[in-house]
């Protein structure tokens, strides 16, 4: 059974909280603490104590860091805070020891605290103990096989949120005087992460225990601070703010920091608010001395940016030091002011590969969408245009023809492909087959063009069709046979024209010679006296978008009536079908009174397209 140390000083908080303990943990040992001193006497009585749950505040002073302390100290006791107070804006940012909720997920947050990993192997690392918190998780002391080095390996909570994120934060400084992260360890759903061990004392130690580090010390301690938030202002790497346990000192008086990258939950800041911060966690602790408020002066005031202060502090130094001193540190300070630049050159190096790397990359990125994803629309709709009664000559024949709707284009690639994705799931699509045909087609599929995935494919890409002229789904749709037209149109409740009403379209009220008007040189029109000389003939394919030639354009607004495709229109035999209009294989202008053709079979023909009627 575990025992759970229980320390509040308020006995109603105390009271509710082991209530609801024992409702989720009935067969778990609850001790009672209601003093700070006996709370510090539990931690160090070796007793098997597997978590304390514990308040901040005793007798109205706030005691984390007292707290924090000691359970650095004996780390194999999991602690956690919970208190009858909001403690969000009162602990330190990156508090190693999380906050519990006193509420329904108090139990998975605490089985969380009390999982132990010693004596199990991660990768090249088995662990040995528990060595204390983390922000981030749980620390525990580990060894690696191989190199047979003690290390600490850091556990994150289950389903950590933000654990990823921050490690990645971490990962991107290094710097000499930052205790080093050395590598991820995965293990199923969570990543260790291997840590150097913190072997020094923090300021909060030399704090507590009322012992004060000399000046120079403190000086070093303060340039480290500028060299490193100076790296990270290089990197582009966001700060938070450090407190007294994130300060190190060696007996040497050596500086060393915890790794002071923020992290999603941790707030960023700034240069200023490290260094004022800084000074205050420095200045009870300072010896008194003349040179201690020049010191601290300048950690209130450290200039425009890290480097500022970085130099501005070994200029202190170094006026505190012999002057065997004095020459070393203004060669540092010269050799860094040398990696510095070079550090920039680097950067613009980096940023101008990085930019080609980006543009290759975004070319070939384009090539790929272009040649696996692109899908272009058509923009083009089904739009019909009346055309009011009247007649037409036919040789020297007047002949009358009722009113109808005629569409203002041929029907478009991207319109007959509608039609052919409904025929897929029409289980009567031979109905829409005009008579004495429907023995010519046996399933769905039989309605398209000869060359329809090649058509379909180079359209959604606007591609090149035929290695000639690029089509898209606003190009008209060839190669449909007279029966599949013929299917079209009655799938939209039309129909073919006639060959009276196309004419009537065609010449208007004026009975004009030609769709454009009255001349025969057809400025523009898509006819076969464009052709480039020396094409053959059989594989020349030249279909421009409808509606792409102003000049095409009929007396009722209609287009493209007199090239680009010929039209099949109505045919008393639909074996042998008539298509009418001229289209981009004819070398002659095609009048209105020598428009219709007959063809010799029903099948479909590059030259020839469609619309329809109602």
């Amino acid at each position: 059974m575990p025992t759970i140390l229980l320390a509040q000083e308020d006995p109603e908080a105390a009271a509710n909280l082991a209530a609801l303990l024992r409702e989720f943990f009935p067969t778990a040992v609850l001790e009672p603490i209601s003093d700070f001193a006996a709370l510090a006497t539990a931690l160090t009585s070796n007793r098997r104590v597997a978590l304390l749950l514990t308040d901040i505040f005793w007798a109205d002073q706030n005691r984390a860091e007292e707290i924090l302390l000691l359970a650095e100290a004996d780390p194999e006791i999991s602690v956690g805070l919970i208190s009858r107070f909001d403690l969000s804006g009162i602990l330190p940012a990156a508090f190693p020891i999380p906050c519990l909720p006193a509420e329904e997920q108090l139990p998975l947050a605490m089985a969380e605290l009390m999982e132990n990993f010693s004596g199990r192997s991660f990768g090249p690392y088995h662990i040995i103990s528990p060595a204390g918190p983390h922000p981030l998780g749980r620390l525990y002391w580990a060894r690696h096989h191989q190199l047979e080095r003690n290390v600490q390996v850091l556990v994150p909570p289950a389903g950590s949120p933000h654990f990823t994120k921050a490690i990645r934060n971490y990962a991107r400084l290094n710097h000499a005087s930052i205790y080093s992260l050395y590598e991820s360890i995965p293990s199923d759903e969570r990543i260790f992460v291997a840590l150097e061990p913190v072997a020094n004392s923090s300021l909060l130690h030399f704090h507590l225990a009322g012992e004060r580090p000399d000046l120079v010390s403190c000086a070093r301690l303060t340039s480290t601070l500028g060299s490193v938030l100076w790296e990270m202002e290089s990197s582009s790497i966001p700060a938070r703010l450090l407190s007294a346990y994130d300060y190190t000192l060696s007996t040497r008086g050596t500086p060393r920091l915890r790794n002071p990258a923020a992290y999603p939950g941790a707030p960023e800041a700034t240069l200023h608010e490290n260094s004022s911060r800084l000074a205050a966690i420095l200045e009870p602790l300072l010896p008194e001395s003349p040179q201690t408020d020049p010191l601290l002066k300048l950690l209130r005031n450290p200039g425009t940016s890290a480097f500022d202060l970085m130099r501005r502090t070994r200029d202190f130094e170094r006026q505190l030091a012999g002057v065997q001193a004095v020459h070393v540190r203004q060669e540092e300070i010269e050799a860094t002011q040398k990696a510095i630049r070079a550090r920039v050159r680097r950067k613009w190096t980096i940023l101008i590969g990085s930019i080609a790397a980006f543009a290759f990359f975004a070319l070939f990125a384009r090539v790929l969408y272009w040649a696996f994803v692109t899908d272009l629309p058509g923009k083009l709709g089904n739009e019909s245009i009346p055309v009011p009664k009247g007649k037409y000559l036919s040789g020297q024949e007047s002949i009358h023809v009722r009113d109808f709707e005629l569409d203002r284009h041929e029907v478009t690639i991207g319109q007959y492909e509608k039609f052919l994705n409904a025929m897929q799931s029409e289980k009567n699509w031979k109905t829409y087959l005009p008579f004495g045909t429907a023995s010519s087609k046996t399933k769905p599929e039989d309605f398209q063009p000869d060359d329809w995935q090649e058509m379909i494919t180079r359209a959604r890409k606007v591609d090149k069709y035929n290695g000639q002229i690029r089509i898209s789904r606003d190009t008209p749709v060839f190669g449909v046979d007279y029966p599949s037209a013929c299917a079209y149109a009655k799938w939209l409740g039309r129909r073919l024209p006639s060959k009276g009403e196309w004419i009537r379209a065609a010449s208007g009220k004026e009975n004009l010679p030609y769709p454009w008007g009255t001349s025969a040189t057809a400025p523009n029109i898509n006819l076969g006296i464009h052709r480039p000389p020396g094409t053959n003939p059989d594989t020349y394919v030249h279909v421009v978008p409808a509606e792409s030639v102003p000049e095409d354009t009929g007396p009722y607004q209609h287009r493209d009536l007199g090239g680009n495709l010929s039209e099949w229109i109505a045919s008393p035999n639909p074996l042998e079908p008539l298509f009418i209009g001229g289209n981009y294989l004819d070398e002659a202008s095609v009048s209105n009174s020598d428009a219709v053709r007959s063809a010799s079979k029903p099948g479909g023909s590059t030259r020839i397209g469609f619309r329809t009627a109602k």
